[in-house]
């Protein structure tokens, strides 16, 4: 969940910053709200851009020997994307490029609909990503499956009704300027009119708490655009009800009007709650998990957010630069701040432009949000790859801690998760499918056979348990328990150590708390 929970604001950030770069009114002659729509509502379109981050060292004494040398190979990165190609809302191409300090991967990334499709180097399939997958929205569970399916295309369609609705409730920030220039867009000099925009943290939290308030409080608005969303969907409702589809929603859903009123409360109650995550995250929150983005300190006074959005006489967006500054508290990273840089520009606007593909008949692998998908993914790498040895070796994406408090009353406190005990051969039993999963194996139970099989997603070994048995296989090998596989409280428990090491595991126990701790690089 909490993967989750930070995609999305990871997301919402970005665009969100984006949408207080401008306001609803026109600042010395440039409708600048006006040129941001226009650039959403683009149907085909070519650019090039440029993501560059870099991490500005600070006291790194306190950083392990292999924490100062991850800081020292991701210090700045850097993300190329040419040859971009829209083609209409659907899809989309680019040719792309990951520097770091130990080289470049190269990548080709195409969309269809809300999938997005990278083929990197070092990759033995192509690596395909629902975008939507991600939402976890309440209120599209309303919709038939059918529905739910295309819902993210059709969110695409009316991409730029969207940024109409957020652009007419997003107030003008106080510092933004406009003057004319003449620059190169794909080498072609151009007369254009620049606005810059400058924005402190607290100013850009601001703005983002007046916009989430705007869009709550505009009604009409919120009901016009669930209104031009159904009119995308009625023609896939229609289809399925002339189809013979029994589903009842979709009696419902027949009717605008009611399907409307019934969307609208989930929708809102969504934005509300949005809005109280954003209030909590600014304010630091401390009921907040900690957060891998610093969001604390991205809407604090010394952060800074410059911008330059570049456009032409037909209030198209030709250019844009981005440039963010966020100054660290906590020192104990190793990092005295984060900078961020984009620069993109864009030409052949609204001319027919063919997006490529990316052969996927040979297979692909489909990865999710879910805590194993990374290391479905890592298993696709080639690990002699740049790009493996960047995920696991630099990021350490697969490093995992999990903690588990050793129950030793009569029934245990009360808790979500199956709680680890000493049996009576004096060996500490924890729940398998619990166990595994938060180390990144797959679990599936035969009930007929009484059989847990352990899939280890980054080693792909297999490993088979049955309950009451002693007698373990892995990878086809017999493996001798210390205590056989049992079942408890509904849960299947094994020996700690054994489930531990098998999936690459360190074991620790804290005689003072009574936590159990298993680690994982």
């Amino acid at each position: 969940m909490y993967k989750k929970k930070l995609t999305w604001w990871i997301s919402a950030a970005v665009v969100l910053m984006m949408f207080t770069l401008s306001g609803c009114q026109a600042v010395q002659g440039l409708d600048l709200a006006g040129a941001i729509q226009n650039d959403w509502a683009v149907k085909s379109s070519e650019s090039k851009g440029t993501l560059q981050l870099e991490f500005v060292p600070g006291d790194t004494s306190m950083l392990s020997t292999d924490e100062q040398k991850a800081l020292t190979a991701l210090q700045n990165v850097k993300i190329e994307l040419t040859n971009v190609k829209t083609q209409d809302a659907q899809h989309l191409s680019a040719d792309g490029t990951i520097t770091y300090s130990k080289g470049t991967i190269p990548f080709k990334l195409a969309t269809e609909g809300t999938k997005f499709i990278l083929s990197v180097e070092g990759a033995k399939k192509p690596i395909v990503f629902d975008v939507l997958g991600g939402s976890n929205l309440a209120f599209t569970k309303l919709l038939p499956t059918a529905v739910q399916e295309q819902f993210g295309n059709k969110i695409a369609d009316i991409k730029s009704a969207i940024i109409g609705l957020i652009l007419a409730n997003t107030p003008n920030p106080s510092n933004i300027s406009v003057t004319p220039v003449t620059d190169k867009v794909n080498g072609e000099s151009l007369s254009l009119q620049k606005a810059h925009i400058e924005l402190s943290g607290t100013e850009l939290a601001s703005l983002l708490k007046k916009l989430l308030s705007n869009v709550l409080a505009d009604e009409a608005g919120l009901k016009e655009l669930i209104s031009q969303l159904y009119d995308a969907l009625s023609p896939i409702i229609e289809e399925q009800i002339k189809g013979g589809s029994t589903d009842f929603s979709l009696k419902i859903l027949s009717n605008k009007q009611l399907a409307v009123g019934l969307v609208y409360p989930p929708v809102q109650d969504f934005l509300k709650k949005t809005a109280a995550s954003l209030d909590k995250m600014i304010a630091g929150d401390a009921s907040n998990e900690p957060g891998i983005l610093p969001i604390q300190d991205l809407f604090n006074s010394k952060s800074t957010l410059q911008a330059d959005v570049y456009t032409d006489a037909d209030k198209q967006v030709r250019k844009q630069s981005l440039a963010l500054n966020v100054p660290l508290t906590n020192t104990s990273s190793g990092v005295a701040a984060l900078k961020l840089s984009y620069v993109s520009e864009t030409w052949n606007i609204n001319k027919p432009v063919t997006a490529n593909t990316i052969n996927i008949s040979g297979g692909a692998l489909n990865v999710g949000l879910e805590a194993s998908s990374i290391y479905s993914l890592l298993n696709n790498l080639d690990r002699q790859s740049l790009i493996y040895k960047l995920l696991k070796d630099d990021l350490k994406v697969t490093k995992k801690e999990v903690n588990l408090k050793l129950n030793e009353g009569a029934s245990g406190a009360e808790s979500d998760t199956p709680q680890p005990f000493i049996n009576s051969d004096n060996k500490t039993m924890v729940p398998v499918r619990f166990i595994s999963e938060k180390l990144g194996a797959e679990v599936g139970w035969n009930g007929d056979l009484q059989q847990v099989t352990i899939k280890d997603l980054l080693s792909g070994a297999t490993i088979i348990l049955k309950l009451d048995s002693k007698i373990a296989s892995v990878n086809g090998a017999s493996v001798e328990l210390e205590s056989a596989a049992t079942l408890h409280n509904g849960s299947t428990f094994v020996p700690i150590r054994f489930i531990a090491e098998q999936l690459g595991g360190k074991v620790s126990f804290n005689d003072d708390t009574r936590v159990v701790t298993i680690k994982r690089d």
